[in-house]
């Protein structure tokens, strides 16, 4: 309803118009992925979903919009303030996790928000989006060489997937999303398959041997294929960009001006057209021109006259 345009809000993650209200008629009725981790009586941990900013005595507290999400997260985490690197990210979650491996403990399901790869498109005072994307990639790839070579590795799956597709297109279809599966467990290579974010919550149930959420999860299709007979135990060894993570947006350009009509106060409140047209200008430049939609419905071909 948010991205039909049509004067709606979007009341997620818990909160309604930026409050979070007594009853929160936005929530499913079976719930989320963590109360089917509750009602199995497994563990779970929380870094950076569901939650909102406050101040504590003038520090910054990330509380959980959920109490059963509140009694699970790492409130040291930051949220989507995007001037807030994602290594920082990453070193907090680093150093919980090493208590783990000295208790020998870990949360069976853990959410893990890195959300620096959603770029501030070219805002004068924020870095670039390259330097965004390159800052995420790396926050990523620390956090899989470090359980990579841990003791939780052989019982270990990771799945990196954005929180939706938005609608910004990619170069081969406008409704493709990144999927990365990650285990000792997995085959290496590109699988063809269609797969949707629901046979994700599938696969993730399957493993953990959690109830579903809804037809959607109960019908979808688990990633049974993608998993080889043997773990192969290889540490990941993180690559460094290539690319300078500190790289700002020049001033004063038409990108940067048109950056400022953009809403980045939070997740999905920016003009996704606006934003689209804003990152194609700040990576390939203002000579190369926007290729703007190859094909579409034939409704949006109607409206669009």
């Amino acid at each position: 309803s948010q991205y039909s345009n049509r004067g709606r809000t979007y009341d997620y993650e818990g909160e309604n118009k930026g409050e979070i209200p007594d009853d929160d008629v936005a929530e499913p009725g079976a719930g989320y992925l963590w109360d089917l981790a509750r009602r199995a009586h497994i563990s779970f941990r929380d870094f950076g979903e569901f939650v909102h900013e406050i101040t504590v005595n003038r520090r910054h507290v990330y509380v959980g919009t959920k109490p059963y999400i509140d009694s699970n997260v790492n409130h040291d985490y930051p949220y989507f303030d995007l001037r807030i690197p994602d290594q920082r990210r990453a070193d907090i979650w680093l150093q919980e996790f090493q208590q783990y491996q000295q208790t020998g403990g870990m949360p069976a399901l853990t959410i893990l928000y890195l959300p620096r790869d959603h770029t501030s498109g070219a805002a004068a005072g924020y870095v670039t989006p390259k330097s965004m994307v390159a800052d995420n990639d790396l926050a990523l790839g620390r956090v899989i060489q470090a359980l990579s070579a841990s003791r939780f590795w052989p019982s270990t799956a990771v799945f990196v997937l954005e929180d939706d597709a938005q609608d910004g297109p990619d170069h081969v279809d406008s409704h493709r999303s990144p999927l990365l599966v990650i285990s000792a467990w997995n085959r290496g290579g590109v699988n063809h398959r269609f797969t949707n974010t629901t046979d994700v919550v599938q696969t993730i149930e399957e493993i953990l041997k959690l109830d579903h959420l809804s037809q959607f999860d109960d019908f979808g299709r688990p990633l049974r294929d993608v998993w080889a007979d043997r773990p192969d135990l290889t540490p990941f060894t993180a690559l460094t960009p290539a690319q300078p993570l500190d790289e700002q947006n020049p001033a004063r350009t038409r990108a940067a001006i048109d950056s400022r009509r953009l809403d980045l106060s939070a997740a999905d409140r920016a003009d996704m057209d606006l934003f689209n047209r804003v990152l194609w200008r700040a990576i390939k430049g203002d000579s190369v021109p926007y290729p703007g939609p190859r094909r579409m419905a034939t409704l949006e071909a109607r409206r669009s006259r």
